[in-house]
């Protein structure tokens, strides 16, 4: 898989702690490797029928937005649950 990162989301990401960016690092890799690994709590969201999108977690309060297109993984959102599906 290849990992793409969209200029929205490279914003949203940047203002997490020191700690949290760390652990993102650690979860894109997992995400490279395998997308539903057990790590990462991927789950598939409703609302997009013909799109392939999930979130997945960077922390118990952060998530990732992702969307599948081929062999590309495209991260588009990122942050606090309770703000980044309402971004969607």
């Amino acid at each position: 898989m290849i990992l793409l990162k969209t200029k929205n989301y490279k914003k949203n990401v940047s203002s997490l702690s020191k700690k949290d960016r760390s652990l993102l690092f650690k979860q894109e890799q997992f995400l490279v490797k395998d997308i539903f690994h057990p790590k990462l709590h991927t789950k598939r969201l409703k609302g997009f029928p013909n799109d392939h999108v999930y979130s997945f977690r960077i922390t118990r309060a952060y998530r990732g937005i992702f969307r599948l297109s081929g062999n590309n993984v495209i991260l588009f959102a990122g942050g606090h649950r309770k703000d980044v599906y309402e971004s969607l």
